[in-house]
């Protein structure tokens, strides 16, 4: 299995690559090409062209939610592949998405005009569901354990956001189990919960933990400490970016070692 990062927020020093506020991981598995997310933008199939990757060559794309910084690219992803299944979750039909961190009501919606011109690739996800030789979707996802704080910020109409629309992804190559989570807005312990059978070994994706501010409180360093002991206990290698602060980085790497590892726009895994 082969992973890489087509773009994050971060780049990790290739000036050829470029980042911005979105996330979209691609991955190659028994002669299949996946693709988690689209970014915010074109940008992820600027770096993929340059990493070597051709968009057209994507078999399967899951959208992990409704927000705008991880379907943004969805116009150029349909520009540039006119073969892939689209998966997402029923739960985004007929809904609008909403932030209120950065003052008012801003939306984060998907482009819903721009989905339904995509006709019957589309495929509206209503449960786990496999959609290739050892991947699956999981969206059946119990909220038992806490959420990340800064979900509170987050409306779905004029609601609180329950992040049903939400999904993940896990694949099975060998002994390794990989999940791939975006954003976990649903939370990491219940994601990896969620995973039945094998426990998982590999998690990549963001947590949405992020910093503290002037006009937010989010997690507390102890709650933060706490999660990763959670994640260490479970032995799961943790590759890690996008909605993740630097406070929790810094914390998980202390705690997990070297089985933390910061990702970046570019960034590649073989397991």
């Amino acid at each position: 299995m082969k992973i890489c990062v087509l773009v994050d927020n971060k780049t990790g020093g290739d000036d050829n690559l470029q980042a911005e506020h979105g996330l979209s991981i691609w991955f190659a598995l028994n002669g299949k090409n996946y693709l988690v997310d689209v970014g915010a933008s074109s940008l992820f199939v600027e770096n993929a062209a340059r990493l070597g990757i051709d968009i057209a060559d994507v078999d399967v794309l899951v959208l992990s939610h409704a927000h705008a910084d991880h379907t943004g690219g969805l116009v150029a992803f349909i520009d540039n592949n006119d073969k892939a299944a689209i998966y997402v979750s029923r739960h985004v039909c007929g809904n609008s998405y909403y932030s209120t961190r950065r003052g008012g009501k801003r939306s984060i919606s998907i482009d819903a005009e721009v989905l339904s011109s995509c006709g019957d690739r589309v495929r509206y996800v209503d449960g786990n569901t496999v959609v290739g030789e050892d991947v699956a979707i999981i969206s059946d996802i119990l909220c038992t354990a806490p959420v990340p704080k800064a979900n509170g910020t987050l409306y779905v109409n004029d609601r609180p956001d329950d992040f049903a629309h939400e999904m993940a992804v896990v694949v099975d190559e060998g002994v390794e189990r990989v999940l791939l989570s975006p954003c976990s807005h649903k939370g990491i312990m219940n994601i990896l919960n969620a995973v039945g059978g094998a426990p998982v070994t590999r998690f990549v994706g963001g947590l949405h933990l992020l910093d503290s501010d002037d006009n937010f409180q989010f997690e507390e360093r102890h709650e933060i400490v706490s999660l990763a002991n959670e994640i260490k206990a479970r032995g799961v290698a943790l590759y890690t970016g996008h909605c993740t602060g630097e406070t929790a980085k810094g914390l998980f790497s202390d705690i997990l070692g070297d089985r933390f590892v910061e990702f970046y726009s570019g960034f590649a895994l073989d397991i």
